[in-house]
């Protein structure tokens, strides 16, 4: 047994949706006893917090960990602001047979020019050698790589000149295949350092509950993938595999399947369905699945009792998905209790949020995507018009709806960042998509536990619950920008996972 004491102990109740502060608390084992560090007893050691500020672990309910550990350091290539400086950053991407980096984007590069295959056939001609688009929704690959993944002429998404000669770039079902089989032919041991990098950098960031997406593996791989992360830094692991397919994640005990189950594509690539057409390229993007086979998804899965989510950007998306679990629901919540969900939900219409509301669909929503994309002159009006921008990621509508929010990162589409996170939903571009600090904490914390099947158990800072907790410098409930904490310490199940050195010697 242990006490914490001089501290700023937050403790959320779900029935009032609010928080009380408390001085500390006393640990036995893995579990909190109190909130009242007085309480330990004597001859139990008190570790004094310096006045820290201590909230429930974050959780991150939207994660892709290998791309997020590979792309990292010489291959990442989202520091670009030009073609040229895209260029140079190809070229210090580290020689190997199989070349992967991604991370660029265009809507941010000063010059206008666009992404092509140009310096992947200078510097790795004689690779096998792809870049990925921050968005994940399409990639460029050389022509080696083009020959050796023997796409099928007629497959959707491959983009070629006018003499009808592939560019590299590669969009919708060839984006996917391409990436699937670049991901399975890199070796196993470049994998799970990736895994393990991602991990660590989590933890210190303030993770500890991991919402993994598998996404475009073979079916036997999955039970493989799921048992590997057992072999990782200790986080607490909700694998999600991106297939629509509940009885393979009955199969395998889990209480749900989806998240990218993709319905769509994404705005950056001009994929995502869309009832107005995108402003760049006048296309609309396109629906992957029929309406009777997301209709054959969701019932299948409430009828199991298993949670299914899917990917859903573009509004004709989100219909489509609404309209299924209509359907599927009656217009009510779950009767089996589910949680079912909707990725990203983007440019959703007032209907879809007050349906989501009262069927009780849960939104795991990325806040970081306004920071990144929204705003005048951005990347959202450029492609879609300043009246859809001002309606998108409407995190406040959600929230006041009486809605589920969840929160993530899609890393490495933003960063690994429940604090920058955070911040992004307080500064949302719209005045009226704003949280509170206290929601934006409840976003990434007791809403992202109910999302994992996981609120009886972590969450909530409160007796009886696991010793799931990070330490923080500073007060976000008190006025400070979560962008201006600092995470002291990780805990889970009362061990310090995370814990620089300082912190660890002043407790001693």
């Amino acid at each position: 047994m242990q006490a914490l004491s001089n501290a700023r102990v937050y403790r959320y109740d779900p029935a009032a949706a609010t928080y009380s502060r408390h001085d500390g608390m006393v640990i036995d084992d893995e579990r909190i006893v109190s909130l009242d560090p007085h309480e330990a007893g004597a001859g139990i050691p008190v570790r004094d917090m310096g006045g820290a500020t201590i909230v429930p672990a974050f959780a991150d309910c939207h994660v892709h960990l290998t791309d997020t550990g590979y792309f990292l350091d010489e291959r990442w290539l989202g520091g670009a602001r030009s073609y040229d400086e895209f260029a140079r950053a190809v070229a210090r991407i580290p020689q190997d047979t199989f070349v992967l980096a991604g991370q660029y984007d265009e809507s941010v590069w000063q010059d206008g020019r666009a992404a092509d295959a140009a310096p992947l056939e200078r510097f790795f001609g004689d690779a096998y050698a792809m870049l990925v688009r921050v968005d994940g929704h399409s990639c460029i690959v050389n022509r080696k790589t083009f020959s050796w993944l023997n796409l099928s002429p007629d497959t959707t998404g491959i983009e070629r000149d006018e003499q009808g000669e592939p560019t590299g770039k590669l969009f919708l079902e060839a984006n996917w295949r391409a990436q699937s089989a670049f991901m399975a032919a890199l070796p196993e041991r470049t994998k799970r350092e990736a895994d393990i990098r991602a991990t660590k950098l989590a933890l210190s960031r303030g993770y500890l509950h991991l919402h993994v997406q598998f996404v475009g593996l073979p079916r036997e791989r999955y039970a493989q993938e799921i048992a590997a992360l057992a072999t990782l830094p200790p986080a607490k692991w909700y694998p999600k595999i991106c297939e629509p397919e509940p009885r393979l994640a009955q199969q395998l005990g889990l209480p749900y399947i989806g998240g990218d189950v993709f319905l769509d594509g994404s705005i950056g690539s001009c994929t995502a369905a869309v009832t107005e057409p995108f402003l760049t390229t006048g296309g609309a993007g396109e629906l992957k699945y029929g309406d009777d086979e997301v209709f054959a998804y969701f019932s299948s899965a409430e009828a199991l009792g298993i949670s299914a989510g899917v990917h859903a950007i573009g509004d004709r998306a989100i219909e489509q998905c609404i309209a299924a679990w209509e359907r599927v629901l009656g217009g009510k919540p779950s009767a089996r209790g589910n949680r079912h969900f909707i990725e990203h939900f983007e440019i959703a219409k007032p209907q879809h949020i007050e349906a989501c509301a009262r069927m009780g669909i849960y939104l795991s929503m990325q806040p970081q995507f306004d920071e990144l994309w929204g705003g005048a002159g951005r990347m959202y009006e450029a492609r879609l018009g300043a009246q859809r921008m001002r309606s998108m990621n409407a995190l406040g509508r959600a929230q006041r709806a009486g809605a589920m929010l969840c929160g993530g990162d899609d890393s490495p589409v933003c960063n690994l960042s429940p604090l920058e996170g955070m911040q992004a939903a307080v500064d949302h571009h719209e005045p009226a998509e704003r949280l509170t600090s206290a929601q934006a904490v409840t976003m990434y914390t007791y809403n992202a536990a109910m999302l994992g099947h996981a609120e009886r158990s972590t969450g909530i800072l409160a007796p009886g619950y696991a010793a799931d907790f990070v330490v923080l410098d500073r007060d976000p409930f008190e006025g400070a920008r979560f962008t201006d904490c600092t995470v002291l310490a990780t805990w889970a199940d009362g061990a310090a996972l995370y814990e620089p050195s300082a912190l660890a010697e002043s407790s001693k």
